[in-house]
């Protein structure tokens, strides 16, 4: 299968993008582990969750094109459902303003979400820029990125019906648009 062949770019060594990729998965591992840490319901969501993302700092490390794809599946969903469908983020935005402006921090439950932000948006980023530095790429690979955001997304769902139903919730504005 074309689609999964490892395609070098570059010596490995000193690669940023892969390495930017492995931080920005590492953070958000360490994230989902503490908001487990203080949520006992969400451990066995985030437990699956977290293989996802090792799986895709994995795929993205042989610079595969699958690892690429759904590294900005992935980093999208979750940036669009902790934006656009909660209001995770925002909230987190404001208690880092809030706790900046009194000098004391608030809420670490609601300020997770911002380092968890930066580390999707540093993903979908380097994943972007990790497959535009590929040397083998084709009109074919719109499918494959169709493809990872479809599976993403039926991964999300399925895990998030499985394990914590009440979180499906937040879907059913986009339900009522079908």
């Amino acid at each position: 299968m074309a689609y999964i062949q490892t395609v070098p770019t570059r010596p490995r060594t000193g690669d940023a993008v892969s390495s930017g990729i492995v931080a920005a998965t590492v953070l958000f591992l360490v994230i989902l582990a503490v908001s487990a840490f203080w949520d006992p319901t969400i451990r066995v969501l985030h437990l699956f969750e977290a293989m996802l993302y090792a799986g895709v700092a994995a795929l993205c490390i042989r610079r595969m094109k699958l690892g690429y794809a759904l590294g900005v599946a992935s980093g999208a969903f979750w940036l669009w459902s902790a934006w656009g469908l909660t209001t995770f983020v925002k909230n987190g935005f404001q208690m880092l303003a809030l706790s900046i402006r009194i000098h004391q921090l608030r809420r670490p439950d609601l300020l997770i979400a911002v380092p968890a932000w930066a580390s999707m948006v540093t993903l979908v980023v380097l994943s972007v820029w990790g497959y535009a530095r590929l040397s083998r790429k084709s009109i074919r690979d719109l499918g494959l990125f169709v493809l990872a955001f479809v599976a993403v997304a039926a991964f999300y769902v399925a895990i998030e019906a499985a394990f914590t139903p009440r979180f499906l919730e937040m879907f059913k504005p986009v339900l009522r648009m079908l």
